[in-house]
Formats: structure tokens, C-alpha cells, sequence
């Protein structure tokens, strides 16, 4: 996109923040006009600067509640009130024009300075934000502000006073204005409102007394006619008052009352009563400007602090109201000093009854004990420490669990949770789990009944099919033999169909033999693992068509039949999966002894696969391999990914730990 293009942002009446601006621009412009009349009336002398100019604290005022980008706005509805003001008393045109660019450029200043240094969002109730606008905006802006005012006034010939005298008098009146004027404006506008339409009945009462009586003391004080009636003492009267508004009413009202004492202060000055009196008008207007200065900016930051401590407190106390936690803050000696918590009926008795005693006199002693070890160990800078316990509340014992750090010196906070329902799931998942033991126990001794039950059942269908199934083939074989051998009666189609059929006996005895050998091999009984595994590799050899490479390192002999039993299985059950799923040739079969136990391992270079799938899927194999294998004390492992190969390793002890 083109800068041409770009799409412009389209402004319109609609725009609350427009209209929010339109109509600060225009109070602006009102109290400008307004503040400026009020500081002709507050010239110490005629033709002198004012000794308190409050229209540049206004302009700044609204600069800092509206967005840089309406700043504009802002200065142009201000200069119709400018021109209005000045012109009116008699000032040149030129000269009028020349105070509207250093009253422009002062708020400018001080606005672009705190803007870039705190943001948009200034809330002088922060001591940070306040310190800022002291720095930048109370005398940085002024500071500047003045050397420019100064010149320009020279340049026009305007005023008989000099350069030095000009600046001074103009920046401490500024510097007055924005002190006490600006915090007043701004944090009215954005929290003072709200709070009076939410304040309680007490807090207008309290109020009103205090700015009913800050009146009628200040108005004593700085409108006394006889100068040997004052005495310095009576300048500190409005002091008390300052202080309880500070404390009690923050920021908006110590600037507020101190609006109020500036006023009354200047007032009578300009009248010739009250404290600031005397020939030299400059010296009056720095007397009163220094007074006022002084006393508030401590105020302002102590009501800065206290707005701050008093948020913080809220904060705290919110965030202690959504936490379910206890808190407890004990001694070095275990006393119990302070508690939180959200439901003191929960607690093991009540407040009044354990503030003020130690652990020992309120808790259980046993618990008491744990307790005053832990605040030991807390003190010695071992933090934290946690203690779980058990309290009977309400009839019912509850389970908690109490976390210690330190606080306050040699204090120490005790942060306790209810844990019960925690406990009582963990009670519940422990005896759930004690059931699953339990069951899994039962199963593997049922699956061991079965491989038991079924071993012996293949040993039965075994000698069955090989004592009773095949000598009856057998005999079935020697009769077709006699009715080859008789003589005449036979013609040579019935020859041809005894061959077929003798041929055909033969073939079922045969696999009538290997079945039996499958479902029970006799070889392993009779000459052991080794020899019946070679037996086996070798038949599956001629039978599949495979090359399979097998080793024996064993020196225990004989071998324990279940042992021997459980690997000739495991050895079969690979084999068999290679013969159907590999997609190779060969193969190689170790077993060797290591360490007491006969390992086993089955390895082939085929098409591998997915153990994690094969475990999820219908096969049996596996899972009877790994209960045969589980039964025995040993451990079955497979090793396999695609196109990587497989390697079944089954260990097995040749005695049974159990």
C-alpha cells in the first residue's frame, strides 16, 4: 500500500473521545477567561505581574486530560478567551499575542514532558506521577517558560521592571499556580466526582466541618487590619487543618483546602491585610508565594503517599478477602499478634480467645510443640517451613496444612489452607489404589491358574492325540497295508486308490505328530530347552523356508521346567511372528545365561512395526508372552520401529525370587 492510499482515519461527532475533548477545550477556554480576570484583581500593585497567574495551570490542566493529538484543539479554543482577557485591559496587541505563545509554550512543556515520562494515564495520587509533575511541571515548564515570557515582554517594551525581576516574578507565580491548581483539576476530574456521588453520610459531615472551619481560620488569620495584632504564630493556625485534610481526604483535599488558603492569602495581601503586608509589592507577592510553595509541596507528597498506602491497604485487604487462606502472625515466642481470615467460625476458637496467648495455651500440645519448633527454625533462617495437622472444628475433623516465613523482624507469618477435601481425595485415590493392587494381584494369580490349567490341558490334548489319535491312524495304516498285500479279489484302480490313501494316513500322522509336539513338545521334558529349541529352529527351517541362526550359552543344567517352558513359548511366539510379518529370510535366535537368569532374544532385519498399535490391537501373542514372562519374576522387551527390524529380548530368573 502507497502512502498515497493509505486509508485515513475518519473523524466524526460520534467520537466520544472528540466530544469528550470539545467540551474540555471549551471549560478550558471558560476558566482561562476567568482565572485571567481573577489575576489582573490579584496585582500587588498596577501594572505589576500578578502575583498568583492562574490561566497557564489551567491550560495545562486540560492538556494532560486529553490525548496529545487534540492538543491543538485545546490551544486554539483557548486563544479567542486569551484575546478577550488581554485585550480588555489595555495591553497592546503585539504584547497579547506574545503572552498567549509563552503561556502556550509553558503548558506544551510541562504536558510533552509528562507525557513522555508517565504516559496518559497521570494519576498524581502516585508518588512517582506526583514527583514527575513537581520536576517537569511545577518548575522545569515555568523555568523555561519564563526566560521566553521575560523577552518578549523586553522586546515590546512593555513594563518598566527588569529582565530578572520579570522572570522572577513570573515563574514563582506560575510555579504557585501549577502547584496547587493542577493537582486540584486533575485528580477532581478523574476519581472526586465519582467519590462524592459514593460517599456516606459521616464523610459529608466530616467535610463540611473542615472546610466550614479551614474558612473561618484562614479568613482570620489573612484579614487582620492592624498590623500589631499579628502575630507569626497565627500564619500556622491553617497548618492542623492542612494536616487532617491531607489524612483524611488524600490529594483532592489537601489541594482543594490549599486552593482555598492561596486565595484568602492573596486576597488580603492585595487588600492591605493580613500577615503579607508592607510597602514593596514585589516583596509581598515573594513572601506569599514562598509561604504557599513551602507548605504545600510536603503535604502534596504526604498525600501522595498516604493515597498510595491507602490504595495498597484496599489492594490487601481485596486480595485477602478472595484468598481462602488463613493468616496468623506470631513472636519469636509463639504469641499469637494478628489474624485474617474469612471465616472466623471456621477457626479452633475464636479470635479473643487465642490473641495475645502463645501456641502452647491454645493449641494442642503436641501440635503446640511442632509449632513453636518450626518458628524456631523460621528465626534461624530455615523458611519455609510447612506443617500438615489435623483439628477436630465444628465436630468434624478437618486436615490443614500450615506454611511459616518470616515477617516484621523476628515475626513470623503462618499461612495456613484447609486441605481436607484434598486429603480426602488423596485418602480416596490411595485406597482406590490399594483396590487396583489388590485386583491386578488377583488377575495375574488367575492368569497364572490359566497358564497353568492350560499347560496341563495341552500336556492332556497332547498324550491324547499322540497315544489314542494316533495309534488308532496307525493301525488304520498297518489294516490298508494287509488289504494291499491280499491275495486276488483287487484290481489295480483299487491298488491305485489304497497308495493314495496309505499316502494320505502317512501325511496325517505326520502333522497329527507335529500338532502334538506344538501343543506339548515332549523333547523338552525329555532332553531340555536347548536341544528342543534346535529341534524346533530346525524343523521351522525346512518347513519356512528360513535361514535361522541360533546359539546356546547355558551352564545350568537341567534348566527348571517352567523357566524352560515359559522361553520355549516366548521363542516360538517370535518366530512366528517372523515367519508371517517380517518379510525375510533369516533370522537369529541367542540364549544365553547372564548373571542367573536366561535371556532369550529373537532378532530379525524385517519390515518391523508399531508396538504401542500392536499393544492396542486384538493379538493375544504378545500378552500371553508378557504374563509368561511377568509370572516368572522376568521382564519382556520389544524393540521395533518400520523398515527397522524387531528384537524380542525376554529375561527370565532361573529361580523365582518370589
Amino acid at each position: 500500500m502507497t502512502p498515497q492510499s493509505a486509508p485515513r482515519v475518519k473523524i466524526t461527532f460520534k467520537d466520544p473521545v472528540l466530544r469528550r475533548t470539545i467540551v474540555t477545550s471549551l471549560l478550558v477556554s471558560t476558566a482561562y477567561y476567568v482565572t485571567a480576570k481573577v489575576g489582573f484583581e490579584f496585582a500587588l500593585q498596577p501594572g505589576s505581574v500578578s502575583a498568583l497567574w492562574m490561566p497557564n495551570s489551567i491550560l495545562l490542566a486540560g492538556l494532560l486530560l486529553t490525548t496529545p493529538r487534540w492538543w491543538w484543539l485545546v490551544i486554539a479554543t483557548t486563544l479567542p478567551a486569551h484575546l478577550a482577557s488581554e485585550l480588555q485591559s489595555g495591553v497592546p496587541t503585539a504584547m497579547v499575542l506574545c503572552w498567549f505563545i509563552s503561556n502556550s509554550t509553558q503548558a506544551i512543556i510541562g504536558a510533552s514532558l509528562l507525557n513522555y515520562l508517565v504516559g496518559h494515564d497521570l494519576r498524581l495520587s502516585r508518588s512517582t506521577d506526583l514527583i514527575a509533575f513537581l520536576i517537569c511541571g511545577t518548575f522545569l515548564a515555568p523555568f523555561l517558560a519564563s526566560f521566553l515570557d521575560s523577552a518578549l515582554v523586553k522586546l515590546n517594551g512593555w513594563g518598566n521592571s527588569s529582565f530578572w525581576d520579570l522572570w522572577r516574578l513570573r515563574f514563582l507565580s506560575n510555579v504557585l499556580a501549577n502547584l496547587i491548581l493542577v493537582p486540584a483539576i486533575v485528580e477532581w476530574v478523574h476519581e472526586g466526582f465519582r467519590s462524592i456521588r459514593t460517599a456516606s453520610t459521616a464523610r459529608y459531615f466530616e467535610a463540611g466541618v473542615l472546610f466550614s472551619v479551614l474558612l473561618v481560620v484562614s479568613f482570620i488569620v489573612f484579614d487582620i487590619h492592624e498590623p500589631l495584632l499579628y502575630s507569626p504564630v497565627q500564619l500556622y493556625w491553617p497548618l492542623p487543618l492542612l494536616v487532617w485534610a491531607t489524612i483524611r481526604f488524600g490529594l483532592r483535599g489537601v489541594s482543594t483546602s490549599l486552593f482555598i488558603v492561596m486565595i484568602l492569602a492573596i486576597v488580603g495581601a492585595s487588600e492591605g491585610t493580613g500577615p503579607f503586608v508592607g510597602n514593596d509589592a514585589s516583596y509581598r507577592a515573594l513572601s506569599i508565594q514562598a509561604f504557599l510553595i513551602v507548605t504545600a509541596i510536603p503535604l502534596l507528597l504526604l498525600a501522595a503517599v498516604i493515597d498510595e498506602r491507602r490504595l495498597a491497604e484496599a489492594r490487601n485487604q481485596a486480595i485477602l478477602r478472595a484468598i481462602p487462606d488463613a493468616m496468623f502472625l506470631q513472636d519469636h515466642e509463639g504469641t499469637y499478634l494478628d489474624y485474617a481470615t474469612r471465616a472466623p467460625e471456621e477457626l479452633l476458637v475464636m479470635p479473643d480467645r487465642f490473641l495475645g496467648k502463645k501456641a502452647s495455651d491454645v493449641l494442642p500440645p503436641e501440635l503446640a510443640s511442632r509449632v513453636n519448633e518450626a518458628i524456631a527454625r523460621v528465626n534461624a533462617g530455615e523458611e519455609p517451613q510447612v506443617l500438615e495437622y489435623a483439628l477436630p472444628i465444628n465436630s468434624e475433623e478437618r486436615h490443614f496444612e500450615a506454611r511459616l516465613v518470616s515477617a516484621q523482624g523476628s515475626r513470623v507469618l503462618s499461612i495456613v489452607r484447609d486441605v481436607t477435601e484434598t486429603h480426602q481425595t488423596a485418602e480416596s485415590i490411595r485406597q482406590s489404589e490399594a483396590r487396583l493392587r489388590h485386583s491386578t494381584r488377583q488377575i495375574r494369580a488367575l492368569a497364572a491358574q490359566l497358564i497353568t490349567a492350560q499347560e496341563s490341558e495341552r500336556r492332556r490334548i497332547a498324550l491324547l492325540l499322540h497315544d489314542d489319535v494316533g495309534q488308532s491312524i496307525a493301525t488304520l495304516g498297518l489294516h490298508i497295508s494287509r488289504l494291499k498285500r491280499k491275495p486276488g479279489g483287487l484290481d489295480e484302480s483299487m491298488l491305485r486308490e489304497l497308495e493314495t490313501l496309505t499316502v494320505q494316513v502317512d501325511q496325517l500322522a505326520t502333522q497329527i505328530r507335529q500338532l502334538s509336539h506344538e501343543i506339548h513338545p515332549e523333547v523338552l521334558e525329555h532332553v531340555g530347552l536347548i536341544a528342543a529349541l534346535k529341534s524346533r529352529m530346525e524343523e521351522l527351517e525346512a518347513d519356512e523356508q528360513l535361514n535361522i541362526r541360533f546359539m546356546a550359552d547355558v551352564v545350568t543344567d537341567p534348566i527348571p521346567h517352567d523357566v524352560a517352558a515359559c522361553l520355549y513359548r516366548v521363542a516360538l511366539e517370535a518366530m512366528r511372528n517372523v515367519s508371517l510379518h517380517s518379510g525375510v529370510e533369516s533370522a537369529e535366535v541367542v540364549l544365553k545365561e547372564i548373571d542367573g537368569s536366561l535371556l532369550l532374544e529373537v532378532s530379525d532385519l524385517g519390515r518391523g512395526f508399531d508396538i504401542e498399535k500392536l499393544r492396542h490391537g486384538s493379538g493375544l501373542g504378545l500378552a500371553s508372552s508378557e504374563e509368561r514372562v511377568r509370572l516368572l519374576s522376568g521382564t519382556l522387551e520389544i524393540k521395533s520401529r518400520p523398515n527397522a527390524g524387531t528384537c524380542v529380548t525376554a529375561r527370565v530368573p532361573l529361580s523365582n525370587p518370589a
